[in-house]
């Protein structure tokens, strides 16, 4: 989200380091230049754990903190410096798992933390990169004893994602004796096993067993053999494509929201017309309920419905029945309604879609489940072959149903957890509800799978581009089904900056990282899996969450959160491993103040920067030049959270945010409109170095030439993939979105554009505009006047 911002290190570190243990987090600093030093990770020894044991409460907290991560300064998007209060920390410290009731508990969680380092046999998560062509080093905690290394025998079996097992023997003379100390009055070793053979791509269980004399002991964990870097297209060809918020899509076709069949034709004519390569997307997840903010998702994993073409289904062609109600003067005028009204009516839209899909459902059931059809028997395998996740968003849906939308914790207390027994009993006794929501599932990956071969031919080379929100709702799908792995009482957000002075809650669930290693990183390996299926981009919302999520406690405002720290080569193994087996390229939604080290992490793993013109700056305020952006990059001129184009000439956005009482004094709107001023005279002048023919005067209002220049200007950058967003076509005034501002202040999200569908993919000068823009894409040197 565009308000991150990473403040220059101070204190607080950028991202976590590694540890032996998930515990024990390595800090190197260098204060005088505020940086974080990233070459020299170490973990934290056992002297440093003991002596915290000894230390004062407030003081024990605040060590126990840095510990696990959790930043007790900061500094905000306005150079501000921000203190951790001892409460905050509790907040956040239980929240990720630790038992911190009282200071008393302080000094046990140090020890208890120590202890486990040696206690756990293996780290839950192990990293090779088979491109090193290094074997794998497994470190080991033992409780050897009395005993010699002599007597110990490790066996291990690596067992791959296809069920295929090897085995290796080795023995303790053989390994390296790392350190070792005594715990409880037992010698525990950590020695590094060796075993040799190159694994390929993929994800591997380890199962290890150790003998030491006539005592075993045994242990598990997750291998991640990933690539070094995320997939990267071989070719160096400089693409563009559309941004398109596709509920805003108005057209006389669809059922009041942009769908699917809008997007089908928009891709042939991108791809065919415009030859574009690419069209981005809003996320086209399952929607919390009450919410209508794409970003504040129910699940990430599945669907929303609302996007189906429902004339395209099947069931809806074969039912007369339904087409005699589809051609009915009633059904007509919903639908008239519906496409007409000022802003989208997602309620009325939900209650037409989802009750024909019921009709739609029962339709199926009677021709093909009953029957065996080919069809039928084509959703059973679906059914069969559907991930945990999939069938478990089914049942959250259907026990949303049974309680009448009642939030999930409010329902009786064995239904919390997805996998009770009374949850199993529910899935049994209303199957044909589950199976009900499978179906509409199914729809949507057959309509998403049809889009990918539309792509293909209307030579859409890197097909749709996919947004992955940065958390999920409380109340969701996914917050249900994968408890476990997320942080509790906390949600993430952004500290204060210069374009939400106040700092921002944005309600969502934050995951919490040791959980989310110790079971295998499952919900973020799903996350991105499923969301590279569909598509040739992927772009990451808040990219820097990978490295540090900003945790509020729930109900305080985003002055009083505080950063965590990730495992961020983990993530990141995760990421890129995926990227390569679905050949998708990723974007690292960047923005904000982020150190040099954050951004060398982000470009050695390949993952595409995220520049926007009107913040590429020298810092007396002058626009870059566009051989100044940099290649690994995708360029835009804007986004979602920002005002489009005409809206950021005009000041619109300033407007807007006055009147949503963002602005805490008259001087911040002062400031803006006086720097805004400053801004328009700033990118005129960099057009004007760039090349570019202007009128004499610089204008008040934006014309669609000088628009179109400005996409010119950027689509002469060396930056891999160039996006333009549609309101910007279309000269729209209003962004779809203003963060922080209340529903009854602005309509975010709900706004439709005010052309037809039609109207603008066979308006002349769109088509003239685009292909000056694929024409300097397909330049391959630039020459700017300077």
């Amino acid at each position: 989200m565009v308000s991150q911002n990473i403040a220059n290190a101070r204190k607080s570190l950028c991202f976590p380091l590694f540890l032996e243990n998930c515990i024990a987090l390595a800090q190197y600093f260098d204060t005088n230049r505020m940086i974080v030093e990233i070459a020299e990770m170490k973990p934290i020894d056992s002297k440093s754990l003991e002596a915290r044991a000894s230390i004062s409460p407030s003081h024990g907290l605040r060590e126990l903190a840095e510990l696990l991560g959790v930043e007790c300064e900061y500094i905000d998007g306005r150079e501000h410096v921000h203190q951790a209060t001892d409460e905050a920390l509790r907040v956040v410290l239980r929240a990720l798992g630790l038992a911190i009731q009282s200071d008393s508990d302080v000094q046990g969680e140090l020890a208890r933390l120590q202890e486990e380092r040696w206690t756990r046999i293996v780290e839950p998560v192990l990293l090779l990169y088979p491109e090193r062509r290094t074997p794998l080093l497994l470190p080991v905690a033992l409780p050897l004893g009395d005993a010699s290394l002599e007597t110990v025998v490790l066996e291990c079996q690596l067992k791959d994602e296809q069920g295929k097992v090897r085995s290796y023997t080795v023995k303790g003379s053989s390994c390296v004796l790392l350190e070792e100390t005594v715990v409880q009055g037992v010698r525990y070793v950590r020695i590094q096993a060796s075993f040799s053979g190159r694994l390929s791509l993929g994800y591997y269980e380890l199962m290890l067993k150790v003998r030491i004399g006539s005592r075993v002991v045994e242990a598990r964990n997750l291998v991640i053999a990933a690539p070094q870097r995320c997939y990267l297209p071989p070719t160096s060809k400089r693409e563009w494509g559309i941004g398109v918020q596709l509920y805003s899509v108005r057209s006389r076709d669809n059922w009041g929201i942009g769908d699917f069949r809008d997007l089908e034709r928009i891709m042939k004519t991108a791809g065919k017309v415009w030859n574009a390569s690419c069209i981005g997307l809003q996320p086209l997840h399952s929607m919390t309920p009450g919410l209508v903010s794409p970003y504040s998702p129910s699940s990430r994993v599945c669907w929303n419905p609302l996007y189906l073409n429902i004339e395209q289904v099947a069931e809806f062609r074969s039912s007369s029945k339904l087409q005699r109600m589809f051609r009915g003067k009633k059904f007509r005028g919903t639908l008239q309604r519906l496409r007409s009204t000022r802003l989208i009516d997602y309620e009325g839209v939900s209650n037409l879609k989802m009750s024909v899909l019921e009709d739609l459902f029962r339709v199926f059931t009677r021709q093909h489940l009953q029957l065996t059809t080919s069809r039928g028997r084509t959703f059973l395998g679906f059914v069969q072959k559907s991930p945990d996740y999939v069938i478990r968003f089914c049942t959250f849906q259907a026990l949303s149903e049974y309680f009448q939308s009642a939030t999930w914790r409010q329902w009786p207390a064995e239904y919390h957890e997805p996998t009770s027994s009374a949850v199993m009993a529910f899935q049994q006794d209303h199957a044909d509800r589950v199976q009900y929501y499978l179906y509409v599932q199914w729809l949507c990956e057959l309509q998403l799978t049809k889009l990918d071969q539309v792509a293909k031919k209307a030579s859409l080379s890197l097909g749709l581009y996919h947004d992955l929100p940065v958390g999920i709702h409380p109340d969701g799908a996914d917050a249900w089904g994968f408890q476990d792995q997320l942080a509790k009482d906390v949600t993430l957000g952004a500290p204060p900056d210069s374009f939400n002075l106040q700092g921002q809650n944005w309600g969502l669930l934050a995951p919490n990282p040791w959980a989310l290693r110790q079971h295998g990183y499952d919900f973020f390996r799903h996350t991105i899996s499923q969301n590279m299926k569909h598509g040739g981009v992927l772009r990451i919302d808040h990219a820097l969450g990978l490295f540090r999520l900003f945790c509020i406690p729930c109900g305080q405002s985003g002055r009083d959160g505080v950063y965590v720290k990730t495992l961020v080569d983990e993530m990141l193994a995760v990421l890129a491993l995926e990227s390569v087996r679905h050949k998708v390229l990723v974007v690292g939604e960047d923005l904000g103040t982020v150190t040099s080290a954050i951004q060398e992490k982000l470009e050695g793993a390949g993952l595409l920067s995220y520049r926007l013109v009107i913040f590429e700056r020298e810092q007396d305020g002058t626009f870059h030049l566009p051989d100044q952006f940099p290649s690994q990059a995708l360029v835009a001129a804007t986004t979602h959270d920002l005002p489009t184009i005409r809206g950021y000439w005009v000041g619109q956005d300033i407007v807007m945010k006055e009147h949503a009482s963002l602005y805490p004094l008259s001087a911040d709107r002062m400031r803006d409109t006086r720097a805004r001023k400053e801004d328009r005279r700033q990118l005129w002048e960099v057009l004007h170095r760039a090349g570019f023919v202007l009128p004499d005067v610089m204008p008040d209002e934006l014309s669609f030439e000088f628009m179109a220049k400005i996409y010119q200007f950027l689509a002469r950058t060396p930056s891999r993939l160039l996006m333009v967003q549609l309101e910007d076509l279309l000269g729209e005034l209003d962004t779809p979105n203003l963060p922080g501002a209340a529903d009854s202040a602005y309509p975010s999200w709900r706004m439709r554009l005010h052309q037809e569908l039609l109207t603008w993919l066979s308006d002349p000068a769109i088509r003239a505009c685009t292909q000056v823009i694929g024409a300097e894409r397909k330049k391959r040197k630039v020459r700017c006047i300077q």
